[in-house]
């Protein structure tokens, strides 16, 4: 229940977040990308399929994860067949902006660096830091922490995080590990009050550590689907579906699927 609680709060902080990430399409204009997606009833998507549980090759040879589930929900709400595009990461943006693909959904950050090239849809996705703690605890938070102590990974952004609390509190031991697996081991040994580790391993250690959960999401890393900068409908129709399937609980399905 807990798992869930904090799933849930998680979807309403990312749909607050999508007008700072989100151009306003131009009042009753029509792109020429959302044209030709309907006219050929296909959205060609761009990944890297390399990076589970987001996007990866299944041994039949398709595309499985994530991303793919929520690429073919997008397609089915829209009406759309999705057409996938394999690219290395790194050229991603590039492939993009030459017309590979029109949509990039990818596990992409959302880059200030690339805002003049691409529009993001709404985040659909929060990678950011979890604090992790036992069930009933009772933590809540980082401010739970004062006089505790709290298990990062050395040098990873939870290790940030928690040097920058401990200026902030009386007192907090910050315990450091080489990975978040062992920062995870040191909370259920009761050699830490908690953990604070990357989203992505927090979720995806609730079946080898069902005596914790997240608590509290403590920093953002969002994750958005993008397009050209002048596919301003088609982001829009995107980032549409993306906020129904928010409210509607599709996604936090595929993260209990998927993590």
């Amino acid at each position: 229940m807990q798992l869930k609680s904090t799933r849930e709060t998680n979807r309403v902080r990312l749909a607050l977040l999508a007008g700072l990430v989100l151009f306003a399409a131009a009042c009753g204009k029509r792109d020429s990308t959302w044209q030709a997606v309907q006219a050929r009833g296909t959205l060609r998507v761009g990944m890297d399929a390399s990076y589970p549980p987001f996007e990866n090759v299944a041994p039949d040879g398709s595309l499985a994860g994530f991303d793919v589930d929520m690429a073919e929900e997008i397609g089915r709400r829209l009406n759309l067949e999705i057409e996938y595009v394999n690219i290395a990461y790194d050229g991603l943006y590039d492939a993009l902006v030459v017309g590979r693909a029109d949509a990039l959904i990818s596990a992409l950050r959302v880059r200030e660096d690339q805002l003049g090239r691409v529009v993001y849809s709404v985040p659909y996705f929060n990678a950011g830091d979890m604090l992790v703690a036992p069930l009933d605890s009772g933590i809540g938070g980082m401010e739970d922490l004062d006089g505790g102590v709290v298990a990062v990974e050395y040098g990873a952004e939870g290790d940030v995080q928690a040097r920058a609390w401990q200026r902030r509190l009386s007192s907090l031991e910050v315990m450091r590990l080489p990975d978040p697996g062992q920062a995870l081991a040191a909370v259920e040994a009761g050699e830490a009050d908690a953990a604070l580790i990357d989203g992505i391993s927090a979720r995806m250690s609730a079946d080898e550590h069902p005596s914790l959960a997240p608590v509290d999401t403590v920093t953002e890393d969002l994750y958005a689907v993008a397009v050209r900068k002048d596919s301003t409908e088609l982001a829009d129709q995107i980032s549409a579906v993306i906020s129904e399937m928010l409210d509607d609980g599709t996604i936090a399905e595929l993260e209990e699927k998927w993590f």
